[in-house]
């Protein structure tokens, strides 16, 4: 089964995450895919936009919760942790713009995937928050590096201490997001937007994106393994455990 759905028209690339039955949760397969995919369509000089969004009913629910109950060891718990975190690099670094077309729900890092693209659209139904603290996790460091660039560091502590979610047109005007529209409409203007920035030259707006992203970089080279191994350390904590089972079980 493809847990990415992608497919290219008039220049413009349409990447899906497909596991609408789990709210498009990030497992590992799922992350291996669109890492492999990423990497090659950074090279695909027929593709000149990407727009990323989600099978169904979310955009992304962020980490699936079985994925962080079978972290057995700080090791894997590590591993998992700097996939996340390379393959949201990979979203951030592509040679490419970037959509972030958000319907639905988009939660964690899912929403920090949503975060590392270069604009984003948003549905006014969406709804958005980073829960992991409730989880007692944290957030991986690239995305809490994209919040921060976006918002400030007093209103991403907010997000991120309290866990709360935001409707649509807070986080418009929060500065999450570059625009809402109705679900009905947000595709054609994610495509309308895609063909705007298309009338630039290449060279222009790839060198444009790596000036725009260069403080944020090389503060999410000095801190990505240091969160890695903080999150690996919570894994193994009776805390972890008894709060991701309590929420298991809730979900049941």
């Amino acid at each position: 089964m493809s847990y990415i759905n992608y497919s290219i028209q008039n220049n413009i690339g349409f990447l899906k995450f497909n596991r609408p039955d789990k709210y498009n949760a990030f497992h590992k397969e799922l992350l291996e895919e669109l890492s492999d995919l990423l990497s090659r369509e950074n090279r695909n000089e027929s593709l000149k936009v990407l727009i990323i969004s989600g099978e169904g009913k979310a955009f992304s629910s962020g980490v699936d919760l079985k994925s962080l109950l079978d972290l057995k060891t700080v090791e894997q718990a590590r591993d998992f942790a700097l996939l996340l975190e390379s393959t949201s690099e990979k979203i951030y670094n592509f040679s490419k713009p970037t959509i972030a077309l958000v319907n639905g729900i988009a939660l964690g890092g899912g929403f920090g995937y949503a975060t590392a693209a270069d604009i984003r659209v948003m549905s006014l139904s969406t709804k958005v928050g980073y829960p992991a603290v409730k989880l007692g996790a944290i957030l991986p460091a690239t995305c809490t590096m994209y919040l921060k660039s976006l918002i400030g560091e007093g209103r991403s502590m907010d997000l991120l201490l309290t866990g709360r979610m935001l409707q649509a047109d807070e986080a418009f005007q929060m500065g999450l997001v570059n625009y809402i529209t109705t679900q009905e409409m947000a595709a054609d203007f994610a495509i309308d937007k895609a063909k705007q920035i298309m009338e630039a030259p290449e060279l222009a707006l790839l060198y444009t994106k790596n000036t725009v992203h260069f403080s944020t970089k090389k503060e999410i080279e000095a801190a990505k393994l240091y969160a890695a191994d903080n999150f690996a350390f919570l894994s193994q904590t009776a805390e972890w455990q008894k709060r991701m089972n309590d929420f298991a079980n809730k979900k049941k």
